[in-house]
């Protein structure tokens, strides 16, 4: 376990974070391969997360 000087097991969180990303992920991917979003839409809200996070958006 890596616990951090607040008691936080950060690998742990670090996992989870990881895991709930990929299954968002594939979750995106299956809802534009039924019709239900479209790659535009994806790509809109992958601008909106990027730029609350401040990191560069991933282009579906």
């Amino acid at each position: 376990m890596d616990v951090n000087a607040q008691g936080e097991d950060t690998a742990s969180e670090r996992a989870e974070v990881h895991f709930l990303a990929a299954l968002v992920d594939e979750l995106m991917r299956k809802m534009m391969a039924a019709g239900v979003v479209s790659q535009t839409d994806l790509n809109d809200i992958e601008k909106a997360v990027a730029q609350r996070v401040g990191t560069t958006p991933r282009a579906w």
